[in-house]
């Protein structure tokens, strides 16, 4: 041609030539793709046109209304199981190597979950018949889990103290049961929600979704906190026989209500006709690459050009599967990237690693500390005795503390961004880990009430910065790397005869990760 166009000017948003023709921004680009698939969506014999257009913040929250009952039942757990599997006379030893079934059975399985969730070729969708099903065996556990010594007893164990139970007792597999499935189908349900949410969401509302997600999570957490900071027995709803069966009653509501909000809020586009038809489909990188040397091909000819929408056809190239990105996640590539990890990511995983270390010492531990350290009481006491009523206070008034823990993590969330801003990455990803450090010593030294509410807000702090300052650097998931804490917290706690151990290897895991946080590799960030 004979005026050839050079590029005299390239910016983020707009490329401009020197015959005055311009390339659409990035931006305007992907508009342009949502709103032909919008317009596509909508003509179908089922509306789809949710999955291409804004959602606003009050639909975003229907459809993250899961996380709220999954948030609820953690705090449940944290404040419970503990007690529960002390009070059916496990060691703390063996205890914790039984908090240790479900990390291993989710770092072997959930990864196969999550690859089947991929080809899942029902009208239904993808995500929600396995939403379904872990949320129905979730909530089963949740039923079996408070109720395992009177399951037990109606089997034909003696009910008797704790100090008096010896043998085999058939409370011990049926509570083992209950909190693996509890426990195991949360965690892959929390990963395959997020996913469900992210495959209902256009790009721009991807962030959003986690956002919220992240803000009604703190609040459920909240809630199940408070309601297990309650006596119950003092109260006419104490139906249940125990606080543990009455507080696990209610978060079984929140989370079938929770399940249903989020299952009935979006429909998916089956799998069979995702195949079938590409506008039907979400935007991957690759067919967002491929319009975007389309158009600069077209523009790169003649300014006065315009050009046409992608038709089907010319799209179908761009396969569900041919971006490597969305290719399910095999064991083998997942332990083989673990091994040809690079170095810069080897110290962002370590960190977080020895943060995980850090904050698992604190909530596997955390009431049965206040209830026996702070208190001075005894899960083993005889029913009715002053002993265990003290124990079952100290667990009370522990929930109140992972409230705050949980009421600053949400608040803490809401401006480490802006902190990230004015001070860059690195300071605030420390000083959160510091402040952990601290006040986690500080527990352990002064074992005094007051202390409690001192300590727990450096716990949100410490949370919210570990989930997300690490996701600001990198977009993987890290997974929880709760197994080698719970193999071996236990037996140390049963060598020195004090669980104040705990609290103390809480701080010294956190300020190792405060140190290997110093050598990360910030970007600029």
């Amino acid at each position: 041609m004979a005026d050839t166009m050079e590029q005299t000017k390239q910016t983020t948003d707009v490329v401009v030539y020197t015959n005055g023709s311009s390339l659409p921004s990035d931006k305007e680009i992907m508009d342009s793709m949502l709103q032909m698939r919008f317009q596509h969506a909508k003509k179908q014999d089922r509306d789809y046109s949710h999955l291409f257009r804004k959602k606003s913040r009050l639909e975003l929250i229907r459809l993250s209304m899961v996380i709220v009952g999954i948030e609820f039942l953690y705090a449940a757990e944290t404040a419970f199981v503990t007690p529960i599997l002390l009070g059916i006379g496990l060691s703390h030893t063996f205890m914790t190597m039984v908090w240790a079934f479900s990390p291993v059975l989710g770092f072997f399985f959930a990864p196969m979950i999550a690859s089947f969730s991929d080809t899942i070729r029902v009208q239904w969708g993808r995500r929600r018949p396995v939403l379904l099903a872990l949320g129905l065996a979730m909530m089963t556990g949740m039923w079996i889990l408070p109720h395992g010594k009177t399951i037990g007893v109606f089997f034909g164990d003696p009910d008797v103290p704790v100090d008096q139970m010896e043998g085999f007792r058939w409370s011990i597999p049926v509570t083992i049961i209950g909190l693996v499935l509890t426990d195991f189908d949360a965690e892959t349900n929390n990963g395959i929600a997020r996913a469900y949410f992210m495959d209902m969401c256009a790009p721009d509302d991807q962030s959003r979704v986690l956002t919220t997600a992240m803000f009604i999570g703190g609040l459920g957490g909240t809630a199940g906190y408070v309601l297990g900071a309650i006596d119950w027995s003092q109260t006419n709803l104490d139906i249940l026989g125990s606080n543990e069966a009455t507080v696990f009653m209610f978060v079984f509501i929140v989370m079938s209500v929770g399940l249903l909000i989020t299952l009935t809020s979006y429909r998916e586009v089956p799998l069979p006709l995702m195949e079938r038809d590409p506008l039907l489909r979400p935007i991957n990188s690759n067919a967002f690459e491929a319009e975007k040397s389309r158009q600069l091909a077209v523009y790169s000819i003649s300014k006065d050009v315009i050009p046409e929408p992608i038709k089907p056809d010319q799209d179908a190239a761009v396969g569900i599967g041919d971006d490597d990105d969305e290719k399910p996640l095999r064991l083998r590539d997942f332990l083989r990237n673990i091994v040809h990890m690079p170095k810069s990511l080897f110290i962002l995983y370590s960190t977080q690693f020895f943060s995980q270390l850090g904050y698992l010492s604190y909530c596997l531990y955390f009431t049965d500390f206040v209830g026996s350290e702070v208190f001075g009481g005894d899960v083993a006491g005889a029913p009715g005795s002053p002993e265990l009523a003290l124990y079952e206070e100290g667990v009370r008034y522990g929930c109140w503390g992972m409230a705050v823990f949980a009421v600053c993590s949400a608040s803490y969330s809401a401006v480490i961004e802006r902190l990230v801003k004015r001070f860059s990455a690195r300071p605030v990803y420390i000083a959160g880990l510091l402040l952990f450090s601290l006040g986690m010593l500080l527990m352990g030294l002064v074992k005094e009430k007051f202390m409690i509410f001192i300590a727990c807000p450096t716990v949100g702090i410490m949370y919210a910065t570990m989930y997300s300052l690490p996701y600001l650097l990198i977009s993987q998931y890290h997974s929880k790397n709760s197994l080698i804490i719970s193999l071996a917290i236990g037996s140390i706690i049963d060598a020195v005869e004090t669980n104040v151990v705990v609290i103390f290897s809480a701080s010294i895991f956190s300020l190792v990760a405060a140190l290997t946080a110093s050598q990360i590799v910030y970007m600029g960030l």
